[in-house]
């Protein structure tokens, strides 16, 4: 493995080197002679069967292959940086980045996060949200909080919870709750889920007649905003909908709902470490919130 990989002390001195233009000052960087850097990357030019610079008298310039190589060089030795310091740095380990898709950030997690400081209050959140369940790509998170099958393969993936997903309504437009009363809506639809009025009707009145959804939306929380005003009846995740339903702003339209086909999943990103104290008592605590 990696048979074709030449010393990384060869490397270092090419990075230097092609970033300062001359030996003399690559060796000031690296803690080395002059000599000993223009060695290592006649060494490297050997191994890799070409030229990498050209010895100008008062510089040195890339070669067409060395003007290719620098770049990549360059991002290893860059990303490998970055890795070593969000997995070992001693500022990365004070500090927990948490992202959350947006409405359950709001609705859920954000109303929690005083208890956790209260039970550590050393710990210091980086909180983030998104729109979609996306990975986490070029971004460092520590715990991710998705939405959907559960079949990411950028991290381990922990189930955190599940929901029915039910209609709300403000309580003045509560009807008998019948499929019937419920197509008449006017409905509001979450753009991109699974569980959707169509799917909603198919379950519990196939026969029914709908109409179009008056408002497509793509967050809950916009959903049960236009639904506290009146605008609507909203299919949305139980979860979603509670803090409208304790405070009476919504009622639950009808008794029906749809069985859960998808849930809320924590992802730790492969590229991060999981096994640190602070991100476990994290994963501890959102499991142990989601139970209540």
């Amino acid at each position: 493995m990696y048979k074709e990989l030449p010393p990384l002390p060869w490397l270092r001195a090419f990075d230097a080197s092609a970033r300062l233009g001359n030996f003399t000052l690559a060796a000031e960087e690296l803690g080395l002679t002059p000599s000993a850097v223009s060695y290592q990357v006649r060494g490297l030019e050997a191994q890799l069967g070409h030229k990498l610079f050209r010895r100008e008298r008062k510089a040195l310039v890339l070669t067409r292959l060395g003007q290719a190589y620098k770049p990549v060089v360059a991002k290893a030795f860059a990303d490998l940086d970055a890795t070593t310091s969000n997995l070992f740095g001693k500022g990365a380990e004070a500090e927990i980045a948490l992202r959350c898709v947006s409405s359950l950030n709001l609705l859920w997690l954000v109303p929690r996060l005083e208890h956790f400081k209260v039970a550590n209050p050393d710990s210091r959140l980086r909180v983030l949200s998104a729109s979609w369940a996306e990975l986490a790509e070029g971004e460092e998170i520590d715990v991710d909080i998705r939405y959907g099958d559960g079949n990411w393969a950028d991290g381990e993936v922990l189930p955190l919870m599940t929901n029915e997903v039910i209609p709300v309504c403000a309580p003045a437009l509560r009807g008998s709750g019948s499929p019937q009363a419920l197509a008449r809506g006017p409905l509001i639809e979450l753009a991109g889920v699974v569980d959707t009025w169509r799917h909603f009707f198919a379950l519990h009145e196939p026969d029914c007649e709908t109409q179009e959804p008056a408002y497509k939306v793509d967050q809950s929380l916009i959903a049960l905003e236009l639904a506290s005003r009146g605008q609507g009846i909203a299919l949305v995740a139980e979860v979603f909908a509670r803090p409208y339903l304790d405070s009476g702003t919504l009622v639950q339209a009808s008794d029906l709902a749809l069985p859960p086909r998808q849930g809320h999943y924590l992802v730790l990103p492969a590229a991060r470490n999981r096994f640190r104290p602070e991100v476990t008592a994290l994963v501890a605590w959102l499991q142990e919130q989601a139970c209540k």
